[in-house]
């Protein structure tokens, strides 16, 4: 169970599709390091350490409301995580970790004013996307190389029809072994990733 509030996203269940291929891609390691970047409430980072307890794992994000929500949260589930605050990357310097995970926002700008009205009550910061709702992928994809060890993954939650596009900046920008898609349970594209060199 997550506690959630006005200043984060409420999990739906689409994300469980992103924690689900993450863990799949940590079944090799025995203490790998994890960041939940964009964490919101924590549901990636805190789900993650609650299945595989040997990882590190840290949660950053730019509001220090969601990371009081998160930290809320880590408490009542009883596990221990690292909390960062700042934009993306700059939240955790030069650390390189095995798996970055993110549902970062990518609704367009333009839809934030039709959207349905339990997700209008939601914080504008964690939904909107830019004007094409990929702002945040480009931002991800141009730092991520940096910031994975060798082998390491990135696995990242995308709206309805934007992963395609996604998938080729995470290709611009990594030197990928092996990069995809993975559908939800609607058979809708819902998570990218790549795993570099």
């Amino acid at each position: 169970k997550f506690y959630v509030d006005r200043g984060v996203l409420i999990p739906r269940q689409d994300t469980e599709t992103l924690v689900e291929a993450a863990l799949i891609a940590l079944r090799d390691y025995d203490a790998p390091a994890v960041l939940d970047l964009c964490a919101g409430s924590g549901c990636i980072g805190l789900s993650i350490k609650s299945l595989a307890p040997k990882a590190d794992v840290t949660l950053a994000d730019i509001s220090r409301d969601a990371l009081e929500v998160a930290r809320r949260n880590m408490r009542a589930l009883g596990v221990e995580a690292a909390l960062h605050h700042g934009d993306l990357f700059r939240a955790v310097g030069r650390r390189r970790f095995d798996l970055i995970a993110s549902n970062p926002p990518y609704i367009p700008h333009a839809e934030l004013a039709g959207l349905q009205r339990e997700v209008r009550f939601e914080p504008a910061l964690a939904l909107d996307g830019g004007a094409d709702g990929l702002d945040f992928y480009r931002r991800i994809a141009e730092g991520v190389s940096e910031h994975l060890n060798p082998g390491g993954s990135v696995y990242l939650e995308v709206g309805a029809g934007e992963a395609q596009a996604a998938l080729e900046l995470l290709q611009k920008h990594v030197d990928c072994a092996q990069a995809g898609t993975i559908r939800d349970l609607n058979g809708i594209e819902r998570v990218v990733f790549a795993r570099s060199l």
